[in-house]
């Protein structure tokens, strides 16, 4: 029987006066047993259940063994059905209103053979196409190219949809153009003009500003380790917000990778995405994303999911994380997390944020001076400090602090913002529990990860930590995963969306389901 325990606390913040106020934390269950069953296997590679009274369907555990191509083919033969669930889903979520599906999927057929597939690595060609193979091999024609294009669409930052709509209004409508004459669909052309022209028509009337919402934007990722830890355990925490209740939470997925001659690793997410959304692997490197959009954009680089799978596959410690890093090249606008759960004690910075956009990526360590920003209000002159670094602890919402990022993004960054409001709950409650004498243990880690988490519409924009705090409205929340990682332990917590309409709770609300690492990476 599952051992589930509930918790809500009671915690102290402190805001950057110090001055203090008191809320509850949201209220999140702990399934700290819950089943692992085989259910199907393929050569060496094998699916399991893992079942929790947290969820009514049990999250699929996929542990695929092989070179690329082999692990691809049996994620094809295994998992196809679930893949092209949850493309068709996601299409559904993602897909512009005035759009049609044939138009859309050309534009993603476009960018995936023209820019992203271009930088992606062999191995990672290789396994896409045994994807598509053990698809046909278990009788399951249907796949097509559902997983280049779920790749694409994962790769959009922030709200796939409106960043669709941006960059063919804005930049990429005549490379379209070239692309779509070239494979001989004038149709879908003429189609994709007269949508545009519509679209820039009603914008006209509305007298609408070219301003791109905040959806999806709230994710957040932290790593802490050293004095403010039990043992000195680094734990790393990581939120995603994003395309709430469109049914890709039916095929939960965590996924093992071992790829001959590299290292294991896990990426958690849901069937049909192959790059890893968040990760960590057998050798301790823990990855994780936000957005952060930049005006600077290409898709001329290494899509960000797919990378994060390739550090984790080839660094053993963080000094190879960063080199690995610079040596790929960036797509869009975000802030990255890669740390070294191993190296908690013995590398000088065992955690970086990093910053990037195209062509640039500033790192961060803990404490780091360039953090510290002050903001200067351009109508009043008033400065506010928006950076506060610590020691043993780097995070990051959906802004950044380096000064050539934040003169390139889209949105920046101002007082009581919704992303600074986020970066401040990740300082006050680092800095409550330093204060308290409180020492960061699982509980407490989940407990960090589960607060940043969003739990009410996404169109309300936060100037108060409050809602954060609230689960009432938990149905509304954009947060479908919410995970926490303490290595040291063999152990990730993982907590995904749940239900449909008013019954759904949003992950950060719900059950973090204990999964044990030694059955799949061996003992550290």
């Amino acid at each position: 029987m599952n051992k589930i325990i509930t918790f809500l606390f009671v915690i102290l913040i402190l805001n950057v006066s110090l001055i203090n106020c008191q809320y509850g934390t949201p209220t999140f269950k702990i399934d700290n047993s819950p089943t692992l069953q085989l259910v199907k296997q393929y050569n060496q590679s094998q699916i399991y259940s893992l079942s929790s009274s947290g969820y009514e369907k049990p999250i699929i555990v996929a542990n695929l063994t092989g070179t690329h191509y082999e692990m691809g083919f049996a994620a094809g033969y295994l998992m196809a059905q679930e893949a092209y669930e949850n493309y068709n889903v996601m299409v559904g979520a993602v897909l512009p209103k005035t759009w049609e599906k044939d138009a859309f999927e050309k534009f993603l057929d476009w960018q995936w053979n023209d820019y992203l597939s271009k930088q992606i690595t062999q191995n990672y060609l290789d396994e896409i196409q045994g994807y598509s193979d053990g698809a046909q091999a278990s009788g399951f024609t249907q796949l097509g190219k559902t997983i280049e294009r779920g790749v694409v669409i994962s790769s959009f930052p922030g709200d796939p949809t409106e960043n669709i709509e941006y960059l063919l209004r804005n930049e990429l409508l005549g490379g379209f153009s070239d692309y779509l004459i070239r494979i001989n669909r004038l149709d879908v052309l003429a189609k994709v003009k007269e949508i545009i022209s519509n679209q820039e028509e009603e914008e006209e009337e509305e007298e609408e500003d070219t301003v791109r919402s905040s959806k999806g934007l709230q994710c957040s990722h932290f790593s802490t380790w050293g004095d403010k830890t039990i043992n000195g355990d680094m734990f790393n925490g990581r939120n995603l917000d994003w395309l709430n209740g469109s049914g890709i939470s039916n095929n939960k997925l965590i996924t093992f990778y071992h790829p001959i001659g590299q290292y294991s690793h896990a990426a958690i997410g849901f069937a049909g995405l192959i790059g890893a959304i968040v990760g960590i692997s057998s050798k301790g490197i823990f990855v994780a994303e936000s957005d952060n959009d930049s005006v600077k954009v290409t898709f001329d680089g290494f899509a960000w999911s797919m990378r994060l799978r390739y550090i984790m596959e080839n660094a053993a410690n963080i000094e190879e994380a960063v080199s690995l890093w610079e040596s790929t090249n960036n797509t869009m606008g975000m802030c990255h997390s890669l740390a070294s759960a191993t190296e908690a004690a013995t590398a000088e910075h065992p955690a970086f944020a990093l910053e990037t956009m195209k062509g640039y990526t500033a790192f961060f360590s803990d404490n780091d001076p360039n953090e510290h920003y002050i903001y200067t209000d351009p109508k009043t002159g008033e400065q506010t400090q928006m950076g506060y670094p610590l020691d043993n602890a780097v995070y990051r919402t959906n802004h950044g602090y380096d000064e050539t990022i934040r003169q390139n993004e889209w949105e920046p960054a101002i007082p009581n913002g919704d992303s600074w409001t986020r970066y401040m709950l990740f300082y006050n409650t680092f800095s409550y529990y330093t204060a308290s004498n409180t020492t960061i243990s699982e509980l407490q880690a989940i407990n960090i990860t589960s607060i940043l988490g969003n739990k009410h519409s996404i169109q309300d924009i936060y100037s108060s930590p409050a809602p954060f705090y609230d689960c009432t409205n938990a149905w509304m929340g954009y947060n479908i995963i919410s995970s926490t990682f303490h290595f040291a332990s063999n152990k990730m917590f993982v907590a995904f969306e749940e239900g449909f309409g008013q019954q759904r709770i949003c992950a950060a609300c719900g059950t973090y389901v204990e999964v044990d690492l030694s059955p799949f990476f061996g003992p550290f």
